[in-house]
């Protein structure tokens, strides 16, 4: 699992705007891109990639046009669905299509649930789904799924499965919560899913970065990642990447949001989102195109 380390972009899938048909060409042009603009690796099928959004087939196509297009760039995709046995399917699909691991979110439909019943579920799907030296990364994700990953599920897992949990991305945006995983279990690979806390969570030891401004200006954080390492400063990368992650944030939608500037920064061309996500309006696409063009002219 020495793979699983590095600069992983969350990476959006591209929806045909006639059909809403995945668009596998464009989604080859991206993974080009990415590989090279500074990616190490990616993460497909996640929150920022709609998985929720799509069939088990169509989840199972993207995963089979990663593994197609990596060409070095480790695959991760996510396999979590609210349903035990969809999970299990596309976990088995995407390990015996060579991913390296899988990200998977806790079942999401039913709230308030126990941790018991999280550990129940996890202790069940790698049952089914896993074999021997195959590993899952836990997908700690509160404010979306509402189901989080909890010490107990954590631990829980440890003495049923031992060796099977490969580490966790923690998209909660709190630093805390990040470096928390790595005092339960040094040997976790813990993944932090905020862009803005990029400098600290590397300084703090975190294996890589999986986040949604991986898709647009990985070079960015693969600079921070590597000024850390180095002992150099990474103000500059950093606050140049704080201004992107603001474009998203701000933005009406930050999926479209995405789409939208790999038009400008990948020339790639547009493409959609799927319901109930919208996509950006005319206005909105010219406010983010005036905030984007001055900042690529300024990179170039």
């Amino acid at each position: 699992m020495n793979q699983l380390a590095g600069v992983f972009a969350a990476n959006v899938t591209p929806f045909q705007p006639s059909s809403l048909a995945i668009d596998v060409p464009w989604m080859k042009r991206h993974l080009a891109y990415l590989r090279n603009h500074g990616c190490d690796g990616i993460v497909p099928l996640g929150t920022n990639g709609e998985g929720p959004s799509m069939s088990v087939d169509e989840r199972k196509l993207v995963i089979d046009t990663a593994m197609e297009a990596a060409d070095g760039l480790v695959v991760v995709p996510g396999t979590g669905c609210a349903s035990l046995p969809d999970t299990a399917e596309l976990t088995r699909h995407a390990l015996q299509a060579g991913a390296a691991s899988v990200l998977i979110v806790p079942p999401f439909f039913f709230k308030n649930v126990s941790s018991a019943g999280v550990l129940t579920y996890y202790r069940r799907l790698f049952d089914m789904a896993l074999q021997p030296g195959q590993q899952a990364l836990l997908y700690h994700f509160p404010r979306m799924s509402a189901v989080p990953i909890t010490d107990d599920v954590v631990n829980g897992l440890a003495e049923s499965h031992p060796g099977c949990v490969a580490g966790i991305k923690d998209s909660s945006g709190d630093l805390q919560s990040i470096l928390h995983w790595t005092q339960i279990d040094p040997g976790l690979r813990i993944f932090a899913g905020s862009d803005t806390l990029a400098t600290d969570a590397y300084e703090g030891g975190v294996a890589g970065t999986i986040t949604a401004a991986g898709n647009v200006v990985p070079h960015l954080i693969q600079s921070v990642r590597q000024a850390v390492i180095s002992g150099n400063d990474p103000t500059a990368p950093q606050a140049n990447l704080n201004i992107v992650r603001g474009w998203l944030e701000r933005s009406p939608s930050m999926h479209a949001a995405t789409k939208f500037l790999l038009t400008l920064f990948a020339d790639l061309p547009p493409t959609a989102v799927r319901p109930p996500l919208i996509g950006l309006d005319e206005a909105q696409r010219s406010v983010l195109a005036a905030a984007a063009r001055p900042f690529l002219a300024a990179q170039d």
